[in-house]
């Protein structure tokens, strides 16, 4: 009777945390299908996913719309983080070159690198 007492917290615990993150996963989903005409709005959709549900995925998509408002600092400063909590990210190493392509060079050949180490292309 315990045991089962047990499993049946657990799956209440699993069923919670994936209600919980559930609506942070549809804004993501919604922000990736917007056309870039709609950037602003993509940009309040990742930022509500990463709010709901603080994850790797939706942070390097979010800093490439800063990027493209010219907020290159703001999209390096928040692909830092990311990389802090996960150093194997791959999209998060290629879009950090492209934050850092005009203010250090320098940085962004060794994102780009650190990126092809992670992943590098085929026939490499």
């Amino acid at each position: 009777m315990a045991a089962r007492a047990a499993l049946l917290i657990a799956a209440l615990a699993v069923a919670g945390w994936l209600a919980a993150a559930y609506p942070g996963a549809r804004a993501e989903q919604r922000a990736a299908t917007l056309p870039p005409a709609k950037a602003l709005e993509a940009a309040r959709l990742y930022t509500d996913a990463l709010a709901r549900r603080p994850d790797t995925v939706a942070g390097p998509r979010l800093a490439a719309l800063e990027i493209g408002e010219g907020r290159e600092d703001e999209a390096a400063a928040r692909l830092r983080r990311v990389l802090h909590g996960e150093p194997g990210n791959v999209t998060a190493w290629a879009v950090l070159a492209l934050a850092l392509a005009k203010s250090d060079p320098a940085g962004a050949a060794r994102a780009l690198a650190r990126r092809d180490a992670l992943a590098p292309a085929p026939g490499r």
